[in-house]
């Protein structure tokens, strides 16, 4: 007997685009740690790739991969696989780095990639239904996260499909993520965040995904990201609020500016006391340049601006109707 022809069956997707063939690149350097459990969904020289529970992907190494076949249910334990079991359909996560009409690159859980291929089926002798299916990949974009499904059936036929998740789906323990505030939002391929440990980072931004989420300076972000050498690339970019903090602060965040009457000027220039025009209690607010006092009396009204630590960055005159002081050109501090 002839053995059956082996044909590749395309299914509709959930976001109208489905995937013509799948292959996945080495796995990057850096790999998410794997539990040693799951189904096996690829094998590349003493690395299987496994997905495990919550549709996650991780490597484990073995000392050997004879024999081991995807869907294989295996747990590692000494360097050796054991398979327990197989299964017919493998589903694991990943998130789109960049999508054409021709394919999509998709980065798993372990930091390595899979690509989906785009088209029409290519076989020769394509069934009518295969040859029936159109492939298209156009509504898939950078940043949203995949559902990937790919199930074989007892001839070997193989069909792939893909359904989108809220991009805020956590692919991975391998998946690089940063919560942080804008600070560099001039485009041009890049941005910059201070990340919520109060590290500052710089991201390369090929997807202008910065521009598609309508980000802007003192937006506070979640970055999904890759390393590339000693780069860091943007892969997803989500807007989660505005930063209060540092030069974000603004008038929404404590008392940026304190308004009121001087009522004592340190004779160093070091700090100001003030009596706020709010009824609050006297304050002495810390100045790191004398100079900003330069001009300021005893009873002058004044507005003091503040930064994060409370320290004055500036103190203006305010001249008050029939106060008759502060703006001549006399009167050192007192």
């Amino acid at each position: 007997m002839s053995r059956p022809r082996r044909r590749l069956v395309l299914l509709a997707c959930t976001a109208g685009a489905c995937a013509l063939s799948a292959t996945s690149a080495p796995a990057a350097s850096g790999s998410a740690p794997s539990n040693g459990r799951g189904a096996v969904l690829s094998l590349s020289g003493h690395t299987v790739r496994l997905v495990e529970a919550g549709h996650r992907v991780g490597d484990v190494h073995v000392a050997s991969t004879r024999g081991l076949r995807r869907g294989d249910v295996v747990s590692v334990r000494g360097g050796r696989a054991h398979v327990g079991g197989h299964v017919s359909k493998l589903s694991f996560l990943g998130r789109i780095v960049r999508s054409s009409g021709h394919g999509a690159v998709v980065r798993l859980g372990d930091g390595s990639t899979f690509s989906v291929g785009g088209g029409k089926p290519r076989a020769k002798r394509a069934s009518a239904a295969a040859a029936s299916v159109t492939i298209n990949l156009q509504g898939l974009a950078p940043g949203q996260v995949l559902l990937i499904t790919i199930g074989t059936d007892q001839q070997g036929n193989v069909a792939i499909t893909i359904k989108v998740l809220p991009s805020a789906t956590n692919i991975g323990d391998g998946e690089l993520v940063v919560t942080g505030a804008i600070t560099d939002d001039t485009g041009g391929g890049e941005f910059a965040i201070r990340a919520d440990d109060g590290s500052g980072l710089r991201f390369q931004d090929p997807q202008q995904l910065l521009e598609a989420a309508d980000a802007s300076l003192c937006d506070t972000v979640e970055v999904g990201y890759h390393r590339d050498g000693t780069a860091l690339v943007a892969d997803a970019l989500r807007v989660t609020g505005q930063s209060s903090q540092g030069d974000c602060a603004g008038g929404s965040a404590g008392a940026s500016e304190v308004d009121g009457v001087a009522t004592a000027i340190a004779d160093d220039g070091s700090s100001l006391t003030v009596q706020p025009d709010d009824g609050g209690p006297v304050t002495t607010i810390p100045v790191d340049d004398p100079t900003l006092l330069d001009g300021i009396q005893v009873g002058d009204d004044v507005a003091v601006s503040l930064d994060d630590s409370g320290t004055a960055t500036d103190v203006e005159l305010l001249d008050g109707p029939g106060d008759g002081g502060g703006g001549g050109d006399g009167g050192g501090n007192q």
